[in-house]
């Protein structure tokens, strides 16, 4: 018998401790919850608005590197200080060995949804072409089309070149 009152006094003790502490979080979700009368910040409207453009332009996620199971692609910006932030650097670099392909392009204004067109110029001559570059909805995967060559598909990565392939010279940025 002393066992069952012992029992029912816990009992009683835990659930009103229970009760008590719903309330406290009742009372804290009131108290953190937005007011929706409130005026919303236009400093805050602005980062968003300009968070959204970023996130919508497709140039804004190309950078970076890329590969697949044959190779490794850096994309880099090539715009001189701020003045064009249209023109980029894209650098293949194989599996094995040491030959390189780089790439120099400017997106087109053209461009619509995660799908960009690119001029591709020569440093040395006059002669250009188009590639295409279209990235997934979640933009972790990129597409490229090349002249003349079939799409390649590239997933996002965060290693770096030598460790795709340890016979790579960084030799990019010189």
């Amino acid at each position: 018998m002393l066992n069952y009152k012992k029992f029912t006094v816990v009992l009683l003790v835990l659930g009103s401790l229970a009760a008590c502490d719903n309330e406290q979080v009742t009372k804290n979700k009131e108290v953190d919850a937005p007011k929706q009368n409130e005026v919303q910040d236009s400093t805050e409207t602005n980062k968003q608005t300009i968070q959204g453009a970023y996130e919508a332009d497709p140039k804004n996620h190309i950078t970076g590197g890329w590969m697949n199971d044959e190779s490794y692609i850096t994309i880099i910006n090539e715009y001189n200080g701020g003045k064009d932030k249209t023109k980029f650097i894209l650098e293949k670099v194989p599996k094995k060995g040491k030959e390189k392909i780089l790439k120099h392009f400017q997106v087109t204004e053209s461009s619509t949804g995660n799908k960009l067109t690119a001029v591709i110029f020569g440093k040395e001559s006059n002669r250009t072409s188009f590639l295409t570059l279209e990235l997934n909805k979640d933009k972790t995967e990129i597409t490229i089309t090349m002249p003349n060559e079939n799409p390649i598909t590239y997933k996002e990565t965060k290693i770096e070149p030598d460790e795709f392939n340890p016979e790579y010279e960084d030799d990019l940025l010189k």
